[in-house]
């Protein structure tokens, strides 16, 4: 799969990255628990400080979220 995208790429929609202190094991095992599908990852990004370990999700308005933890 290419780098996900905006599904609808409009004015006002975003796609963002947050670092998260929770690992990214423990985030999967929290979508798969509440069955919230994961558009990919895990996967090894390249972030602003570092290598990123990211989930890529869509939040309820489609917009694209990629969730990460620095690798040390």
């Amino acid at each position: 799969m290419k780098d996900p995208k905006a599904a609808y790429p409009t004015p006002g929609s975003v796609d963002i990255c947050l670092i998260s202190d929770t690992p990214i094991d423990d985030l999967l095992e929290e979508f798969e628990k509440n069955n919230l599908p994961i558009v990919l990852g895990p996967v090894i990004r390249t972030g602003a400080e570092g290598k990123i370990r990211s989930i890529y999700v869509r939040d309820p308005d489609q917009n694209l979220i990629e969730i990460s933890n620095y690798i040390n």
